[in-house]
Formats: C-alpha cells, structure tokens, sequence
C-alpha cells in the first residue's frame, strides 16, 4: 500500500471510532444499480457462518455476534436485511481538480461483483445500528474494529463485555435519528480496493461524500470503522 493511502486509512478509522462512540454519526449518476435485497440470503449466510449461533456467541468478548444480553438489544438472528438501490458510477466523479484525492484514487475501482458484496455489507451495518441491534451490527465489523472496542472497553473496566453489549452502552441515544436517516438514505457510489483493504465512496441524501474503511476477511468484506468520514 501506498504510504499516503496507509496513514489516510489509520486516520480516517482513528477519526471515525471517535465520532462512532461519543455521537454515533454523531441527483444520484443512474450508471448502475445494485440490490442488497438480492444478495439477502448468502450475505446472512456467511454472517451465520462467522458468529456462530447466538447462544455460542453470548457473553462472549470479540464473538461478532455477542448474544442477547443486558445493553447488547436484540439477537443477530432477528435482524432482517432491507432492499436498497445504489447509483454507483464510480470514484471519478468525486475527484477534486488540484484537491487531496488519495481515496479516490486508492487502488482501483472494484469490479461488479466486489462493488455489489461490500454495498450488501455497508447497507446491513448501517440498518443494524440503526435498529439497535448491536449483536447484529458486530457482524459487519472486521476483528481490527472489535478489538479496538474490546481495548476500549478494558480501559473503562468493562473487560467482560463483548462486542454487542460494548456497542448498546457506548452509542449515544441522541444520534438514532441521524443513525436511521443514514441507513435510509446511504447511497454506495464507488469502491477502490487494494488486496484485503478497500474504501467505500457514498452520499447520504446530501452532497457530502463519505468514505467507510473496510477489511477482507476469509472473502467477506467488513466494515472497518464504525461510521464514515467526509471528504469534502
């Protein structure tokens, strides 16, 4: 990875964990369009796969799915993926002349199927914390971002928390709004990939474009941060 890519990442995800816990969050080119809907089945399928069911998950630190526990709100289980539609069109509309374009051009431009995988994974995330349901939400996240709550938590004494109840104490209430509206209205417009790591480019019913961070694991994409950060 190139070294300006490699310090944006860190920032952009050092950036998003904070704006993530303390606030939560806090036109569209026709060229293409994906359906997170289509892919419903196969994407709760790996998901299945990689939490394991929601008793050998609760409880425990790091699992993903976290169980139904205290602060953890609903099981992963009883989380249904929405339909959304994507305009996609690609990075290059969002190149600023004489500007910082480091994510834009980081990379390259993911094929369709890549684009369509990591889309289903953005949307679900976003519909889970919207829901409230962490346990599902931990599902979409890559093990760096989970380890990072984990190190977190450790250092308020909350060590024995797992990923989804971490989520429910830490996510401030006031931000459901804004949490819901993003869900509704994310927009997946572009994703630049380079070997396991990748930014996915999307609006949110306004002209800001937002870059999420994320991770390929076992050839499931994860979001790595717990929310995006703007470009312009």
């Amino acid at each position: 990875m190139r070294e300006g890519p490699k310090t944006l990442a860190v920032a952009l995800a050092a950036l998003s964990l904070a704006v993530g816990l303390v606030a939560c969050g806090g036109g569209d080119s026709p060229s293409s369009t994906t359906t997170a809907a289509d892919r419903s089945e196969s994407a709760s399928s790996r998901t299945t796969a990689d939490q394991g069911s929601p008793k050998d998950g609760e409880g425990k630190s790091g699992s993903g799915g976290g169980g139904k526990g205290a602060d953890s709100g609903p099981s992963a289980s009883e989380f249904t993926p929405r339909r959304h539609s994507d305009a996609g069109g690609g990075s290059e509309q969002f190149k600023v002349k004489g500007g910082d374009n480091s994510v834009q051009e980081f990379g390259e431009e993911a094929d369709t199927s890549e684009f369509d995988a990591a889309a289903v994974v953005l949307h679900d995330f976003f519909d889970a914390r919207a829901e409230g349901n962490w346990a599902a939400a931990c599902t979409y996240m890559s093990k760096s971002e989970i380890e990072s709550l984990e190190k977190l938590a450790a250092q308020a004494k909350q060590a024995d928390r797992g990923c989804a109840e971490i989520l429910g104490v830490l996510t401030n209430p006031a931000a459901k709004g804004a949490m819901k509206t993003e869900a509704e209205k994310a927009n997946v417009r572009s994703l630049r990939t380079e070997g396991e790591q990748a930014f996915v480019l999307y609006t949110a019913g306004g002209r800001t474009i937002y870059a999420m961070p994320m991770a390929n694991e076992g050839g499931d994409w994860k979001v790595a941060s717990l929310a995006g950060t703007p470009l312009n």
